[in-house]
């Protein structure tokens, strides 16, 4: 059996298309939780600095969001051969609990899914959260 290339049909760069290096511009800024009121995710400040794409994430904690840090990200676009970044994903480790987030815009808004895995024994469900944030 032969290997393929391919898992779809939208996989298939076509010749007019130009490939590349994504634009992660229209991600990068300062994001606010549309719900003041989350317990998950009240902030975030995407960056791009060189070629590398930055997420800085802040959880809903007292007195103080919660700085997660800054960690490297990947910038994805809407298919093959687009060049504008519409997407991106993100992994945290906490030594206790593991996330990862993958986000995408939808007009004006970027919604941000979280997937989190305690790692401590504490048998803490593994859970999913979404989150809706502005410019």
């Amino acid at each position: 059996m032969q290997a393929s290339k391919l898992s779809r049909a939208n996989d298939e760069l076509k010749t007019e298309a130009l490939g590349g290096a994504i634009d992660s511009w229209p991600l990068v800024g300062t994001w606010i939780n549309t719900d003041k009121a989350t317990g998950g995710i009240v902030k975030l400040i995407l960056s791009k600095e060189g070629d590398s794409f930055f997420v800085q994430a802040f959880g809903a904690c007292a007195p103080a969001p919660c700085d997660w840090g800054k960690v490297e990200g990947a910038v994805y676009s809407l298919g093959v051969g687009l060049e504008m970044g519409a997407a991106f994903k993100a992994r945290y480790d906490f030594q206790f609990m593991e996330t990862f987030l993958a986000a995408y815009l939808n007009k004006r808004i970027l919604v941000v899914d979280s997937y989190n895995t305690f790692k401590d024994g504490s048998r803490r469900s593994k859970y999913f959260h979404r989150d809706h944030f502005h410019q």
